[in-house]
């Protein structure tokens, strides 16, 4: 991953509530081992497993999103017979 110090950071509920997330910035990252360190406590437990298997959880995926917020993605497409894009 090409984290570094200062990227904002979210991290999308895994329980029941869809107000459970969490914002927050990255302080220290290595990018060897993945040990990321943040600027506050989450205020939130986020759920997941570094390895998701039908067998473990009924062929559900356990896993919770991290998102990137520091930089955009240009994602541009045409038009193409009104299909969108």
């Amino acid at each position: 991953m090409d984290i570094v110090a200062g990227d904002r950071l979210a991290l999308l509920p895994t329980s029941f509530d869809n107000m459970a997330s969490d914002d927050v910035f990255v302080t220290s990252y290595d990018n060897e081992t993945g040990h990321t360190e943040l600027d506050r406590e989450l205020d939130f437990y986020h759920w997941g497993h570094h390895e998701s298997k039908k067998e473990f959880y009924n062929g559900a995926d356990m896993r919770g999103e991290v998102l990137l917020l520091t930089r955009n993605i240009l994602i541009a497409g045409e038009d193409i017979e009104s299909w969108g894009g």
